[in-house]
């Protein structure tokens, strides 16, 4: 029971760190995973972020390049999101929904709302813990079920904006040069046939 009041306990702390009070200076990429793994709550190895996955997440579009090999604030806020987030959606869907939740705001307010939110969950869950060991199971069936819901529920959601996404990419999808030779040729064509007609 206190190693349950502990972790949960350690989450509201890590919460309290706000985007002011992340490192004001630029780290080197095993600087930034020291960090991270000092801000890591999960006793399983999923909660860890390598450098291979930082690489990959870049590639991905769900973080900015580094700068000389520096990553900043900005880089260290969305990777403590993400890895609070790939425990339970893919990477994918975690890209989708930190860039529609972030719609409009800037990377200091999106890091201090996303961990707002988890204090505050966590808070909910410091107040409903049983103190009877023999109510415990009852808890985590509980909890179980609402994670069942929750996923079925979130997959659904993260689907919908995932169809949006893909919906503005393609209205905002520059011409290929595949289509622009397509329209050439018709355009060529067309003015070659009218060419013929003038001088019949």
């Amino acid at each position: 029971m206190e190693q349950i009041k502990e972790v949960i306990e350690k989450i509201i702390s890590q919460s309290e760190l706000s985007y002011d009070r992340l490192p004001d200076i630029d780290l080197y990429m095993d600087q930034v995973i020291e960090y991270l793994s000092r801000q890591s709550i999960s006793q399983k190895e999923n909660d860890k972020i390598s450098p291979a996955m930082i690489n990959n997440y870049i590639k991905d579009g769900l973080l900015p390049r580094a700068t000389d090999k520096k990553y900043n604030r900005d880089h260290l806020a969305y990777l403590i999101m993400i890895a609070r987030l790939k425990q339970t959606i893919s990477v994918k869907d975690t890209g989708v929904l930190l860039k529609s939740e972030a719609d409009g705001m800037s990377v200091a307010e999106h890091f201090d709302n996303f961990r707002s939110l988890v204090a505050e969950i966590a808070s909910e869950y410091e107040r409903t813990l049983p103190d009877n060991e023999e109510e415990l199971s009852k808890v985590a069936m509980r909890l179980a079920v609402i994670g069942y819901v929750n996923k079925l529920v979130c997959e659904l959601i993260l689907a919908r904006l995932n169809e949006k996404v893909s919906q503005n990419d393609a209205e905002n999808a520059p011409v290929s040069d595949i289509g622009k030779e397509i329209t050439d040729e018709k355009s060529e064509k067309k003015d070659k046939s009218s060419g013929k007609k003038e001088k019949k």
